[in-house]
């Protein structure tokens, strides 16, 4: 057992220099034991395939020590280094390049853009009290434009103009946290928001765009439909479905800030919920059973449901409280002080790789799907049918 703490803690001392796209190359050749491959993965970025000559060398060294006590570990960490061998080989014909943050899209496709024409939609919302009854259905106007995918498919984008508004909740907010806090305002330019969280058929056809950074799998979602949010997916195959996106339409579509996100889904609104002071399953998915304010309880679905299935927000947005959470661009920070008042995604967080996700899901109570509530996943995480995302793109640099 010694040996074998031996060489992994070989292996984990140099692995800041391996590339994360090989690690599932690694696993699958040598079964690596999920708890190491986890604390492995943990400690690896993309960083050029040459430097994987460092773990080879260690490996080799460990194998020298230990030549008169062949085991089946031996032979796994000879099979270790001769891919590692045969990917460096490869890397230096065609060296991969690192994942760019959805703030870093400049390549040759993502050049500046007109505005496309819009076109004037309309829609009805209710305002409800804390009881949940409808005291009112509003009417409501937006302009959008529409993204040809392909194949018949394509992709709402919404506008939301300029306008500040208070980020964050109150301390006497029902929920609140100390990271939906201080309350601040932020001065936002306009920019489109996709109508819906991104659907199983449009990641379907974008999956299938030329690569730039990484692979994607065409139906990665755990509950099947082609109307409904796509799912099970990481933040990392957020970002490469924009990329995607960006080079196919030549507009640079992003992931929104959480800013952003916030802003589109309070739509003017101050209460907890852009609908009013509390939240209904007529109105959301999500786990109603928990009631939050004087509202009934309602229903838990367990699952996921169609992007068109509840009414919109002001804005005509859909889906921005329950059914899956939604990736924003910025890393976590465990609180709002020292935030931008521009809306500007945080990207850099000095001792936190974690992502932001906002809106709560299928699977959580109406506390997570407020309109101010925040939370924090790794950005490799996959597998989790909480979780998706919907698509920015701003009208100026921000």
């Amino acid at each position: 057992m010694s040996k074998i703490c031996y060489a992994f803690k070989a292996l984990l001392s140099v692995v800041s220099a391996f590339p994360f796209s090989l690690m599932s190359n690694i696993q699958v050749s040598v079964r690596i034991p999920p708890q190491l491959y986890e604390k492995l993965l943990a400690h690896t970025n993309t960083v050029g395939l040459s430097k994987s000559k460092v773990i080879a060398q260690a490996l080799s060294q460990y194998l020298e020590e230990n030549k008169k006590e062949p085991s089946s570990l031996e032979e796994r960490l000879l099979k270790v280094e001769k891919r590692l061998n045969h990917l460096e080989s490869n890397s230096q014909k065609d060296e991969p390049q690192p994942m760019l943050s959805p703030t870093e899209i400049k390549s040759e496709t993502s050049v500046s853009f007109e505005t496309p024409p819009l076109e004037e939609f309309s829609f009805e919302r209710p305002i409800i009290d804390e009881t949940g009854a409808i005291l009112e259905r509003v009417g409501g106007t937006s302009q959008s434009f529409q993204e040809d995918l392909g194949e018949g498919v394509i992709l709402d984008m919404v506008y939301i103009p300029e306008g500040t508004f208070l980020m964050g909740s109150s301390l006497g907010e029902a929920g609140s946290q100390i990271c939906e806090q201080p309350q601040h305002s932020v001065n936002l330019k306009g920019f489109f928001l996709a109508k819906f969280p991104v659907t199983q058929k449009q990641w379907e056809i974008v999956a299938q765009y030329p690569k730039i950074n990484r692979d994607l799998v065409v139906a990665p979602s755990c509950f099947k439909g082609s109307d409904r949010p796509v799912e099970s997916i990481s933040w990392e195959d957020a970002v490469e479905f924009c990329h995607r996106l960006s080079q196919h339409s030549q507009r640079p579509y992003q992931l929104p800030s959480e800013a952003q996100w916030e802003y589109a889904c309070r739509g003017g609104s101050t209460t907890a919920f852009n609908f009013g002071p509390t939240l209904t399953s007529d109105l959301a998915n999500y786990m109603a059973k928990r009631l939050y304010a004087k509202e009934s309880s309602g229903l838990y679905r367990q699952e996921t449901t169609s992007v068109t299935a509840f009414y919109p927000n002001s804005w005509g947005l859909y889906d921005l409280h329950g059914n899956v959470w939604e990736w924003c661009a910025d890393a976590w920070y465990s609180s709002y002080e020292n935030a931008s008042t521009s809306g500007k995604p945080r990207v850099s967080s000095q001792h936190e790789t974690r992502r932001v996700l906002r809106g709560g899901s299928w699977d959580e109570d109406a506390y997570h799907c407020r309109c101010a509530s925040r939370y924090a996943y790794h950005p490799q995480a996959v597998g989790v049918s909480r979780i998706g995302f919907r698509v920015m793109l701003m009208t100026s640099a921000m």
